[in-house]
């Protein structure tokens, strides 16, 4: 890489196997978006999403918001009515720290985590074999796995070896064999939910994890039982990057995951993540670690379109803003074609 620039051009993308090969000797972390599990089944896009959180009960004041925006992107909206409030604050117009928009934003949220709960896929026989184990191949590499997901694929290929591919700190409970409590990592080799998930969720003061084949049910079964009794998943779902931040750090376990992120070494691969402006605290967190020297960012299509643009951009501004910090201990960035890693394409 040229001395005089330590974000390469786009134009030149590299390919999966260029990544792998420049961090082959070195610590490599992988940092996964929506577009991990949307590769893998479109149940995953926003507009299934959109279409599951109608279903589950979803406001036709809220759905008239999503038309007017012409979105179907659950962050996008809350954020609108987040600002809504705030803006009617400033004028007077609403009175209080509570109003109607706010209400909705909730109502919003637990619509996407009814949605992404009700249409998700049901078990992980429905992922062709040959599809789990590619997936399971292209994570080998990784020392470590962060993930911003809320769904259940990162846990199905990876959790159900023995041993798992990665520990994902979660240990039996000894007063209830019936479930599993968080507790410690260990190894070399650890997964970390940023967001929370689905199969997370706090019980008696304590982060527990549903364990499949209790009582005879599938994950997926546990977790919509749990929501139908109004129990709600882990799950960081906020409109704005300040508000993201502080429900994380409200949680002793996602504190401890950014914390994790925050120390990372050596490399980061990015798949799937568009490098959103409400995801502002893994921005800084990639910024101020000055022994993250190393950033892959996967690009998806037409590195020229509207969304590839805006997260070339912000790749760019994070290496701006490094150098600022710490002159002597560079970013640099490179741009991939994620299709290219074939995460879950089947073997010739």
């Amino acid at each position: 890489m040229p001395e005089d620039s330590q974000v390469e051009s786009a134009s030149n993308l590299l390919s999966y196997e260029e990544v792998r090969e420049r961090c082959r000797s070195s610590r490599l972390a992988l940092l996964l978006g929506n577009g991990f599990s949307i590769a893998c089944n479109e149940v995953f896009t926003y507009t299934s999403l959109f279409e599951a959180a109608v279903r589950a009960g979803l406001s036709s004041r809220a759905q008239e918001i999503f038309e007017r925006l012409g979105t179907n992107n659950f962050e996008g909206v809350m954020r609108l009515l987040e600002l809504s409030h705030w803006v009617a604050c400033k004028y007077g117009l609403v009175q209080s720290r509570h109003s109607e928009m706010l209400a909705d934003l909730e109502a919003i949220k637990r619509a996407l985590i009814e949605a992404i709960g009700g249409s998700h896929l049901a078990h992980p026989g429905e992922i062709w074999v040959e599809r789990k184990e590619r997936a399971v191949d292209f994570l080998r590499p990784y020392n470590d796995v962060f993930t911003t997901n809320y769904d259940l694929l990162l846990y199905w290929i990876t959790m159900n070896g023995n041993p798992p591919l990665f520990d994902d700190g979660f240990r039996n409970d000894p007063d209830d064999h019936c479930r599993l409590v968080f507790s410690f990592y260990s190894g070399n080799r650890k997964m970390f939910y940023l967001h929370g998930a689905l199969h997370l969720y706090l019980e008696e003061g304590r982060l527990c994890k549903h364990r499949s084949g209790t009582d005879g049910l599938c994950l997926t079964d546990l977790i919509r039982q749990s929501l139908n009794h109004g129990q709600y998943p882990l799950f960081v779902a906020e409109a704005s990057a300040v508000n993201k931040l502080r429900q994380i750090n409200a949680s002793t376990y996602l504190s401890q995951c950014l914390t994790s992120f925050r120390s990372l070494t050596g490399n980061l691969v990015i798949l799937g993540h568009s490098l959103g402006e409400t995801d502002g605290h893994i921005l800084d967190a990639i910024v101020r670690n000055r022994r993250l020297s190393n950033l892959y960012v996967g690009l998806h299509g037409d590195p020229e379109s509207f969304s590839n643009q805006a997260t070339q951009t912000v790749a760019r501004r994070l290496h701006d803003q490094r150098a600022q910090l710490a002159q002597h201990n560079p970013l640099e960035i490179c741009f991939y074609d994620s299709e290219s890693a074939g995460v879950w394409d089947e073997r010739d």
